[in-house]
């Protein structure tokens, strides 16, 4: 089995859900599927960790119409994996007979695996999982704003992990406009629309692209404001590395096309002059709780006021 195996389990889990200390099991266990079944053990994993990505992104849907404005913060956002995400329906390879289908765990499910007896007393054995009931991820995000209603957003990060792991980058580009600037102005309530890329690579091991599209709405009341708003997400994640066993050796590619699509986020945020702190819940296929932190620079004098209406 070559390095890249174990870079890719280095990387995702050790990384994005902090299970370093058991980046050799892991390993173990996606070097035993080298078949579609590779694609159920890991399509919850980038279900979840494609709607992670793209999570976060606001927490006020006020930008103003002119002045300098730039945010500084991290994300923290966290899956939750729910029942149905921990099995799979497996299927036996061709050389075992007689074929079976059974439920599977796949890699957030039970550490236990299952066997199907065959013909000849011959065994096959599914492995098991890493027993995960949540995944969490966080990134840093800045936001630059206030030209014509209209802010732009980077995520960015990059290391190198070293020899075993390889290079790390991760990029996120977004835009968002304001609607409510064209009603009238004691209009209560903020409104954007915006859009979002992000792409993660790890050399040429794994590569994640994702994308979300979303209206957006707040309302504040003194410091603190409640926000929400819909949003259409798309999340691909591609997992390539090479099985060696014995004298078998074998190329594979995962491509796992996120089943995410509608989604709907609920957040509370408190602007506490430059500093704000927010928490929301994303409601969709995968449910996500997300928090950020972060500081608001500018000169925009209704950001920093305890009473914003005060201000045109």
């Amino acid at each position: 089995m070559k390095r890249s195996l174990s870079c890719i389990s280095f990387c995702l889990f050790l990384l994005f859900t902090q299970l370093g200390s058991r980046a050799q099991e892991v390993e173990d266990l996606l070097a035993k599927y080298t078949s579609e079944n590779g694609t159920g053990y890991m399509q919850p994993f980038a279900n979840a960790f494609g709607a992670n990505l793209n999570s976060g992104f606001f927490h006020n849907a006020y930008i103003p119409k002119k002045g300098f404005r730039m945010q500084i913060g991290l994300v923290t956002t966290l899956a939750l994996i729910k029942d149905e995400d921990k099995v799979f329906s497996a299927t036996t390879d061709d050389f075992f007979t007689p074929q079976t289908t059974i439920e599977a765990p796949t890699i957030f499910g039970s550490t236990e695996g299952v066997s199907v007896e065959g013909d000849g007393g011959t065994v096959y054995n599914f492995p098991g999982g890493l027993s995960v009931d949540m995944l969490p991820l966080a990134v840093p995000q800045a936001t630059l704003g206030g030209l014509f209603g209209t802010e732009v957003l980077v995520r960015f990060f990059a290391a190198d992990l070293g020899e075993d792991v390889g290079k790390l980058d991760l990029l996120g580009l977004g835009a968002r406009h304001s609607i409510d600037q064209y009603l009238p102005d004691n209009f209560p309530v903020s409104i954007a629309v915006a859009y979002y890329w992000q792409k993660l690579s790890l050399e040429n091991f794994v590569e994640n692209e994702t994308s979300f599209i979303a209206a957006q709405a707040s309302f504040r009341k003194g410091p603190l404001i409640i926000y929400g708003g819909p949003g259409y997400e798309s999340s691909n994640m591609v997992i390539s590395y090479t099985f060696e066993s014995g004298d078998v050796s074998e190329e594979i590619v995962l491509d796992l096309e996120s089943n995410n699509s509608l989604r709907f986020t609920a957040g509370l945020a408190l602007q506490l002059g430059p500093l704000y702190i927010n928490t929301d819940y994303n409601v969709g296929n995968q449910n996500i709780l997300a928090a950020g932190l972060g500081f608001t620079f500018g000169k925009n004098k209704k950001d920093f006021a305890i009473n914003p209406n005060n201000f045109e």
